[in-house]
């Protein structure tokens, strides 16, 4: 929810920011003593109404950690860090690493072209719903993914409501 906010924000005028975040990783993402998340270092994130300019072939982010458009160096948008979220994500649920390879080459070559595998794939299983939601925030074509980061955040709830439901109703 924090990220979808960064990436509604406006300024005084009503005229968006525009904020990418550029770099959600594991590393970045820190949760308090009671239990409350927060997402840091904000060093890198692009603003429409920021003067400065990324120069020409400078990749800003941690590579494992980058959609597909950023490795490209394509315009980004809110669903940049979204797909960086579902690595985590993805990471989080499994034990794993997702685009972890030998060389920068080969991670980039995951990044862009190997087949994403499904968690089911390592954690038999695995909740088809949850597995939905983050398979659809790893969509390479970011038309694919959620428009916004609140409807991941709303697609989250909903199955954590309905599952501790039905862990409740368990005897």
């Amino acid at each position: 929810l924090g990220l979808d906010h960064a990436h509604r924000a406006k300024d005084v005028r009503g005229k968006p920011l525009n904020i990418v975040h550029r770099d959600i990783s594991p590393q970045n993402i820190m949760v308090r003593a009671d239990g409350v998340t927060k997402l840091v270092d904000f060093g890198i994130a692009k603003a429409a109404n920021k003067a400065s300019r990324t120069q020409a072939g400078m990749v800003k982010g941690k590579l494992q950690y980058m959609s597909p458009e950023q490795v490209r160096g394509e315009p980004l948008d809110g669903r940049s860090d979204q797909f960086s979220l579902g690595i985590v994500l993805w990471e989080m649920c499994t034990g794993r690493r997702l685009f972890k390879a030998e060389n920068e080459i080969n991670t980039l070559q995951k990044i862009l072209q190997n087949p994403i595998p499904k968690p089911s794939q390592h954690v038999p299983g695995f909740p088809g719903e949850l597995e939905g939601v983050i398979m659809k925030m790893l969509e390479r074509d970011i038309n694919k993914r959620y428009a916004h980061l609140g409807d991941v955040a709303q697609k989250l709830k909903e199955y954590l409501d309905r599952s501790s439901m039905q862990a409740g109703e368990v005897s």
